[in-house]
């Protein structure tokens, strides 16, 4: 897992007219502060020909799984639930379209973009009294991606 303090994922908005969305670990000057981060996964997906009774199988061909962007985010530096509630919504709004890039560049190492599909947001527990009255809340963030990542 990707130590989050190093970390910066940059959503790209220009489709809606708005500047990226950034969000980063533990900053209160961001809109939501990044927890964890597990890097997305390059799974084969491997095709086969049919064998009929013989044992075993035989390869024709793999390609790479649509992969997934897993984070938790907090809002680190609220004051209300209102204002908290509207920094997970302006989130979903950024996550929720058809295909959209992400960039991820981590502690100095090169940016990664990725080409992104329609994500989710959700409390990753129980809202409890504590975090009601604190506003930091952990929110578990799933991105579905194009598997092949370009870097700059």
């Amino acid at each position: 897992m990707a130590d989050p303090s190093s970390l910066v994922i940059s959503i790209d908005r220009t489709s809606m007219g708005l500047e990226p969305l950034v969000l980063a670990g533990n900053d209160t000057t961001r809109s939501l502060s990044i927890a964890s981060y597990r890097e997305p996964a390059m799974q084969p997906r491997i095709n086969y020909a049919p064998t009929g009774d013989a044992h075993g199988d035989m390869p024709l061909s793999w390609s790479y799984q649509e992969t997934v962007h897993a984070l938790n985010v907090f809002d680190e530096g609220s004051t209300s639930e209102a204002t908290t509630r509207a920094k997970i919504a302006e989130l979903v709004a950024a996550l929720g379209r058809l295909t959209y890039p992400i960039t991820v560049p981590v502690d100095g190492a090169s940016a990664e973009t990725w080409t992104c599909r329609a994500g989710a947001v959700v409390p990753v527990d129980d809202r409890t009294s504590t975090d009601l009255q604190t506003h930091e809340a952990l929110w578990a963030v799933t991105i579905p991606a194009y598997p092949i990542r370009s870097v700059a």
